[in-house]
């Protein structure tokens, strides 16, 4: 799970990956990443893995983060104005995602949506 929080927004993540008895030789994958856009954007996550059978494969992460200053400023020194910058750095955490979509017309709906959200008049406070 890929997300994006800015301004006074907040999220809680609770994921559970069981492992109940008959499930031998199982694999269970649950990843959570936020991207923190502003200092008043709080997530919390609260992944768990839960087993009760032998011989399965379990893993599970969760993190958070801001903006690293350093990649904003090197990309701000080739001529991006911090939205363009800003922009630039969360379509590329959701590239991956994106790309999966077959629907041209969704796709460029959720890059408008970024561009929206990340425009210079709704960023001054990040």
């Amino acid at each position: 799970m890929q997300g994006a929080l800015k301004d006074k927004a907040k999220k809680h993540f609770k994921g559970t990956i069981d492992f109940k008895k008959g499930s031998k030789k199982a694999k269970g994958n649950e990843n959570e990443f936020c991207m923190l856009l502003s200092d008043t954007a709080k997530s919390m996550a609260l992944p768990m893995l839960l087993c009760s059978e032998e011989d399965v494969e379990g893993n599970h992460s969760s993190s958070a983060g801001r903006i690293n200053n350093k990649e904003l400023f090197y990309i701000k020194s080739r001529g991006f104005d911090k939205s363009d910058a800003m922009k630039l750095m969360v379509r590329a955490r959701f590239n991956k995602i994106i790309e999966k979509i077959k629907n041209e017309e969704i796709k460029c709906e959720i890059l408008d949506e970024i561009d929206l959200r990340l425009s210079p008049e709704r960023i001054e406070q990040i």
